[in-house]
């Protein structure tokens, strides 16, 4: 019953993505002029490997790293599943000696999958004792887009996963979740869309 629930949340989550994916691609969108977005301080980054991918996504949405993500419920796809794709390596298990010098072509896939489990997981936790999203009654619709409890999500996330406060453009930029929605979504799955959109900046994933 809770992995149904998991795959259904996910499923909702990712056809709200690609309907937000698809009308930001349309010819008739008008680049945002005045939006506010955070600076690069850094002009060399660091691909974020496998252990401290795992370790930062658990640190801020404390989780068990173990129950992150589970291949049908038994293999770690961290350790196991995604290893490779990840940046690890496996001499003994899989027979690869050195770690990939760079991303490979499936590394997004296996990053995406990562985080979309991670904060589903999160969600799931939060409906018996909230510890992230307790702003928003995950169980109704979404809040409006400008409200206090769409801020204050935003807010904690970017506290958890980046260590800093966000702009009021990146704020913005996230409420566009609940706003450019084609039909209403529930505060579950804007909390796992906002965690997702989060958890894969480039912010998030390079040092």
């Amino acid at each position: 019953m809770h992995d149904r629930r998991l795959r259904s949340s996910s499923a909702a989550v990712l056809s709200a993505s690609l309907s937000l994916l698809a009308a930001s691609c349309r010819d008739d969108a008008e680049p945002t002029e005045d939006a506010e977005v955070a600076a690069s301080t850094r002009n060399h980054l660091v691909w974020k490997r496998q252990h401290a991918l795992e370790q930062d996504l658990a640190r801020g949405l404390e989780l068990d790293p173990r129950q992150m993500c589970r291949e049908l419920g038994q293999f770690d796809c961290v350790q196991q599943v995604h290893l490779m794709a990840l940046g690890g390596h496996d001499p003994f298990g899989q027979a690869r000696y050195e770690p990939a010098a760079q991303p490979l072509v499936t590394t997004s896939l296996a990053v995406d999958r990562l985080a979309l489990s991670a904060c589903a997981r999160r969600v799931e936790l939060d409906r018996e004792d909230p510890v992230v999203f307790t702003g928003l009654d995950l169980d109704a619709q979404a809040p409006a887009p400008d409200s206090a409890a769409v801020e204050r999500t935003v807010t904690t996330l970017y506290q958890r996963l980046l260590g800093r406060e966000p702009t009021s453009g990146e704020v913005d930029v996230l409420a566009e979740l609940v706003a450019d929605a084609q039909r209403p979504i529930s505060g579950a799955q804007f909390a796992q869309l906002s965690c997702f959109a989060v958890a894969t900046t480039t912010e998030f994933l390079f040092f």
